[in-house]
């Protein structure tokens, strides 16, 4: 049997969350390879303009906009999501529901604007997340189970919204796919180096917790975007790629301390010398967090599931990704930590270069 062939072209695309780090790449790279793109933003503007390219309002939590703007629509890629870190038994109802509302609500909304509109692709970016279950797994694979001990509303709501990616594929004439990256990076707005970068520029990174951490993986942004288009090319009937989740890493795991080691020193600091072992920080914070939903406390400084990640080796193989869809990254991790090192250089020369406040 010959092999099932990819797509020549995507159609008219439709990008969610467009705005974002990932969304405003993601538009960028596929305008760069002459696709029209829709993308849908909420409040902050994308500050783009090219012939090819619609930029809407919308809220993945509204049905009926969802509906509208998926008109015409041949390929959507859903980048949007709600980074409900917090967690845990003591969780308001509020918080909960607008995670709900935007990570698994939000995907069924569009899954229905989709079947509603005729759309035939449809990629959706899951986490890493769905599978850590806050113990020791490097080795993460296709049949590594979904999470079973629920950290965060990040980790229980990207779950449910990932099968209903997933258990849209063959209906009516729409195909799915869903990608589970970790550690996305790269110059801009992201939110691993921007808090890094403020830490050291601010003189907060005085220690480190748990050094040098746990391995773990990190995708540079051009990387992710390769994957993602690619693995939108690949949903055709029959390819292995409709209806599964892919892991997408750049291959090269490492502790968060040494990942951040280049941009910290880029910057002309030196990594903290200062140490504290994790177990009492997180104990800490999981008060903290159950103080800030019980009586109001304001949010902890960072939430116990971004440590358990932190202390807590997981890694993921790329291996079917490459199988089923050729994915490999296309920028080193040397190269992509060179260019966002630069990045962060030239906004510390800008901030240095203003006037001073009188």
């Amino acid at each position: 049997m010959s092999p099932i062939k990819p797509l020549d072209h995507l159609g008219t695309c439709l990008v969610t969350g467009a705005a974002g780090f990932l969304g405003s790449h993601l538009v960028r790279g596929l305008l760069d390879q002459g696709y029209s793109v829709r993308a849908v933003i909420r409040n902050t503007p994308l500050e783009l303009e090219h012939p090819n390219l619609e930029i809407v309002r919308g809220e993945v939590e509204d049905a009926d906009r969802m509906t509208e703007v998926c008109e015409g629509i041949d390929t959507v890629f859903h980048t949007v999501a709600y980074l409900a870190l917090l967690g845990g038994k003591a969780a308001s109802a509020e918080y909960r529901q607008a995670a709900y509302d935007a990570n698994v609500g939000g995907v069924e909304n569009l899954i229905r604007a989709c079947l509603a509109r005729g759309v035939s692709r449809f990629v959706h970016t899951s986490s890493i997340d769905v599978c850590f279950n806050s113990e020791v797994n490097v080795e993460m694979d296709e049949h590594t189970p979904y999470a079973t001990n629920m950290s965060c509303l990040y980790t229980e709501t990207k779950i449910e919204g990932e099968k209903l990616a997933l258990d849209a594929n063959g209906k009516g004439s729409l195909l799915t796919t869903v990608l589970r990256p970790d550690g996305i990076y790269g110059p801009g707005n992201n939110i691993m180096l921007d808090e890094i970068y403020k830490q050291v520029t601010k003189g907060m990174l005085v220690m480190t917790i748990g050094f040098p951490g746990a391995l773990h993986d990190h995708i540079y942004v051009d990387n992710l975007v390769h994957a993602e288009i690619l693995a939108a090319k690949h949903l055709v009937p029959g390819n292995p790629v409709c209806g599964k989740a892919y892991f997408v890493t750049d291959n090269h795991p490492l502790p968060l301390f040494e990942f951040a080691r280049p941009l910290i020193e880029g910057l002309g600091h030196k990594m903290p010398r200062l140490n504290i072992p994790y177990r009492p920080v997180l104990l800490f914070l999981r008060l903290w967090q159950y103080l800030h939903f019980r009586i109001g406390l304001f949010a902890p400084l960072f939430a116990p599931h971004e440590i358990r990640k932190l202390a807590i080796s997981h890694c993921a193989t790329s291996k079917e990704a490459k199988r089923d869809f050729g994915y490999d990254p296309v920028v080193t991790p040397e190269e992509a930590m060179t260019r966002s090192v630069s990045h962060y250089k030239e906004r510390l020369a800008l901030v240095r270069a203003l006037p001073a406040p009188k």
